[in-house]
């Protein structure tokens, strides 16, 4: 029986690529509601405004997850190599 644990990092790395994709898809289609909203509030000046203080939220939202993405993505990248030198060094026993 083992004494260490094995690690897929081809599994870890594409469920980061997954999450990665589907992040950049939700704001691909954020960009696109927002361009159709601004066509929309050119009607009604009122509201743009408004609409722009809550888009800037949305962007500051999606700021924060793509930086806490990208911490994560290090993070993990730093703790891959560890693992790997430790299974490279364990392996060579």
């Amino acid at each position: 029986m083992s004494d260490y644990i094995k690690y897929d990092y081809d599994s870890m790395d594409s469920a980061y690529d997954e999450m990665k994709r589907i992040s950049d898809n939700v704001i691909a289609q954020l960009d696109v509601l927002e361009q159709e909203a601004k066509r929309v509030l050119a009607f009604n000046g009122e509201y743009v405004l408004n609409y722009e203080q809550k888009a800037q939220k949305v962007r500051d939202g999606i700021t924060v997850l793509n930086d806490a993405t990208l911490a994560r993505s290090n993070d993990l990248a730093e703790k891959f190599a560890d693992y790997q030198a430790t299974d490279k060094k364990l392996g060579a026993r």
